[in-house]
Parts: C-alpha cells; structure tokens; sequence
C-alpha cells in the first residue's frame, strides 16, 4: 500500500468516526485490504481514548509525576525553583531522601507505552494518527533521556519494557526519524486537505488542527537539533535547515504556542501555591530585578519581605517554613495551562542557529533574537519590548531579605545586543534571554545550562557532597532504583553506554561544548 492510501486509510478512519464515536461508518468508502467496519468502530473508541492520555504525560498531570518527573530536577536544576525545608535534603544538593524521586520519572513508561502500543496495533504502525501518536511519543522520551541519558526507545515492542536500553546518541538519532516520518505523512495528507482537522476532541493541545501538529513536530526537531549542536554538528545543522525550511515550517506565533489544559489543578499551582513546597529561585529574580523586568509581575508574586520586592531563594539553602514563605512564589492560578513549547523558544532557537551562520530562512542572529524577546514580552502581556532591547542594564546582585545567602552578580550580559561582541558573548545574551522566556519550563533552562553554560548560576549554598561540590547544577538523574532489582542486566549495560558512573555527574552524550 502507497503512503498516500496508508494516509487516507487512516484519517478516514479518524474523520468519520472521533467527532461523533459511531458516527457515519456506513459513508465510509475504505480502500480494498483495509480494516473492516466492525475493526474501524472498535479501533477508534480506543484511540480516542488514548489520545489524551498520552498527550497527558507530555508533562505528568499527576501529583508525584510532575513533582518528581519536574519539580525536584529541572525547575531546581535550571533555576527557577527551589524547595522548602521540608525537602531540604533534596536534588538541589545532589541527595534523594526517597528511591521514589529516581523511580516516578522512569515508571512513566509503564503509563505511556500501553496506549501507545493501543494507537500503533489499532493504526498498523501507520498513516495520520500514528504519526501524532509518534510526536507525542517525543515529546515525553526526549525529556526523559535528558534526565537519566540512556534510556529504552528501540526496543520496546509488545508488552515488555524490561529491555535492553539504547544509548542516547541512538535515542536522538531514533527520535529525529521519528519526527521525519510523522512530519512527512502529515504534510502530505495536509497538502491535499489544509482544512481537515482530526480527532477535535481528543486532542487536549491543538483541537485536531494538523498544521499546527506539523508546525511544532518541526519545532521540536528543531529543539533536538540544536541539543546535539556540539557533538553532531552536521547532522545538527542538516536537521536545524529542514526543519525552519519546511513548506508548513516552525512555530513562529503565539497563537500556535503547544500548551495543554489539563483536567484538575495546574500542577505547577498545587506544588507552589496549594502545598507551598517550592518558592521562586534567587538565580531568575536576581537577573530580571537588574534588568528591571516587566515580566516580573507576570511570573512571581511581591515577596513578603519589607519592601515587598521580588527575592527568591538561593539553591540549597535552608530557611524555615515562616520565613521561606515569605519569598516570592509563583503567579499561577489552579485552571492555568501547562506550557510545553513556545514561539520565543523557536526564536531563540533560530538566533543560536543564524549565529553560527546556519540557513534559517535568511533573517540575522540579531533579529531573531529580538523576535524571542518581544514574542515572550507578547505571550505574557508585558507590553512593548523596545526600551528593554536598548537597556544597557546588567544583571542584579542579590541581597537575601533574610540576611543569609547575598552574593553578588555572576554576569554582566545586557538586553541590548552587541553587534561588536563576540560569538561567544552574543551566545551568552541569546541563551540568558532564551531562558528568562522559557519560563515556567524549569527542565529546558536546566537542559541549555548544561549544554552551554549558560545563564551562569549562583553557586549552591547547602552542603554537598565532595564529589559534587564543583558543580552549579547536576548533570542527571541516577537510574531508577527499582531497575536495578527487575532489570539489572541491561541497567549495567546502560551504564557503560553512559560512560561513567551511574550519579549526578556523569554528563550527557550532548554535553561536548568547550
């Protein structure tokens, strides 16, 4: 069969059948050699099932997943939250009271793969509603290689997922043609049905609209691309040009911005307001209270401190719950979407690009940059960016209400951009402005600052560990602790691929910058 019957097989299968369940089966006029009446009535009550499910745990709709998969590593790593005393020995200090904090983030497997495995045997491996299946497939493992590196990807089939684990070089590479296949069968059917929309109702992210699938499927290659600037660089770039070239291209609007509304409570609201375990990071105050921010009042609430300013809370220190409280917290209501890619980080992504003269359409690392900043001053209702794109300002010292932890600036990179400065320099500017937008998504500023350096951070303040104390941040996660009782072979064969010990040095496979 030709791609394009996989193609109309698929989303006819999609079209006359998810908007109303049972719907309109008799009008369907399905190919010779495909699924039967009966086979299309069944398989499509259990995709429209495990559509939103799997776009669920894009970003863990559930307490311990988000808490642990996210709250506990990437927001403290990249610096934009840090936990309570409650916590105190906790990941900002390279510790884990709990197996549970290594264990949640790899359990997700165990909750995305049956549904996945559901959508792939009802669809053959094929056509319109594998290849979304395929992005949101992605969209999960690429974050999850990015917290323990190696990880299973190629070889899980059927039910077992106690299988050997790629490396994570084979995990990107796999990824990227996982991208390519879903772009390219959706592209094609696009082409020829611009207006189509499939599965409105299940999709908990874009309502069924496959340009716009298309248009972040290309903004997440784009993301993994540049992740692999340092250690693949031709690959890197081949898959950077493909992507910005695209005939349907990237996300360059706010109004495509991926972002999902989960059912229940925000969970960045319940783990910031309704439990009071996180507080803002000194490290994001201390750079946008310098730069005079408008954001600020978007992102944060006044800390409770005399003068009812924005402090947050230096990494690894230790206050009590009275005074802790009184730092600022996060502005975010319990009905507020979860964020997951955005126009400005395409921006960004594109200034990198241009800045090492890559083809991205033309446009200069400068313009580009600029686009990141106004998009996100756009996307959280600041106004207009222009006197901030002049601001010659520099990043804050920070002054700790509390007296405890003050520190002075670790940079001093201004808004403006330097047409006279160095790569490097305007890298640092890119990246710092790239991370001041990407918030709330603590784990993609944790992900540029390990493959950068940048934004540079305060150093932690708690005790650490011997082995760790010249570290900002930690490289990863070490394995999940349950694997090494179920699956023990393969977790000792991980860890050779990763090429270090199994804690929170071991660097990424990406991690190759200078």
């Amino acid at each position: 069969m030709n791609i394009s019957k996989k193609i109309l097989v698929t989303s006819l299968v999609i079209a006359g059948a998810l908007s109303s369940c049972t719907k309109g089966f008799d009008e369907i006029n399905a190919p010779e050699n495909t699924f039967t009446k009966e086979q299309l009535r069944g398989d499509n009550y259990e995709i429209a099932a495990s559509f939103p499910k799997l776009q669920s745990l894009i970003v863990p709709a559930d307490q311990s997943g988000y808490f642990q998969h996210f709250s506990l590593t990437g927001d403290i790593w990249g610096r934009f939250l840090m936990s309570n005393t409650k916590w105190n020995n906790n990941f900002s200090v390279y510790r884990y009271m709990h197996e549970g904090w290594l264990n949640t983030p790899f359990n997700i497997l165990t909750s995305f793969y049956p549904e996945f495995r559901k959508v792939k045997e009802a669809t053959n491996g094929q056509g319109i509603t594998f290849a979304l299946a395929l992005i949101n497939r992605v969209g999960l493992m690429h974050r999850l290689t990015d917290l323990y590196g190696p990880i299973p990807y190629t070889q899980i089939e059927g039910g077992n997922l106690k299988v050997a684990y790629d490396s994570q070089e084979v995990v990107y590479k796999a990824m990227l043609a996982d991208l390519n296949t879903a772009i390219n069968d959706l592209t094609l059917y696009v082409s020829a049905n611009p207006s189509a929309k499939v599965m409105a109702d299940q999709d908990l992210i874009y309502r069924g609209d496959l340009t716009k699938w298309v248009r972040f499927a290309n903004s997440l290659k784009l993301r993994l691309a540049m992740r692999m600037r340092y250690v693949e660089p031709t690959l890197a770039k081949t898959a950077v040009e493909e992507a910005v070239n695209h005939t349907i291209g990237v996300i360059t609007d706010n109004a495509d911005n991926a972002i999902i509304r989960q059912k229940g409570n925000s969970m960045l609201w319940l783990i910031t307001n309704a439990w009071s375990d996180a507080r803002v990071a000194a490290d994001l105050t201390s750079y946008m209270n310098g730069y005079n921010d408008p954001r600020r009042a978007s992102y944060f609430t006044a800390s409770g401190f005399t003068g009812a300013g924005y402090d947050g809370i230096r990494s690894g220190s230790n206050q009590d719950g009275s005074e802790y409280n009184k730092y600022s917290n996060v502005k975010v209501g319990n009905n507020d979407p979860t964020i997951i890619l955005t126009a400005s980080e395409v921006a960004f992504l594109k200034a990198e690009a241009a800045l090492i003269g890559w083809n991205v359409g033309g446009a200069t690392a400068k313009s580009l940059y600029e686009d990141g900043v106004r998009l996100s001053f756009a996307q959280w209702g600041a106004g207009s960016a222009d006197s901030y794109l002049t601001s010659t300002a520099t990043p804050g010292n920070y002054t700790d209400p509390s007296g405890r932890y003050s520190t002075g600036a670790v940079s001093t990179i201004t808004p403006q951009w330097g047409d006279s400065d160095s790569d490097e320099k305007n890298l640092e500017r890119i990246i710092t402005q790239k991370w001041i937008a990407l918030w709330p998504l603590g784990f993609e500023g944790w992900c540029e600052h390990r493959r950068t350096g940048y934004p540079k951070f305060f150093p932690v303040v708690g005790t650490v560990e011997s082995a760790y104390a010249h570290m900002d941040v930690a490289n990863r996660l070490p394995f999940s602790r349950t694997e090494y009782d179920v699956n023990s072979a393969n977790v000792q064969a991980a860890i050779k691929l990763l090429g270090g010990p199994d804690d929170y040095a071991t660097k990424m496979w990406w991690q190759k910058k200078n």
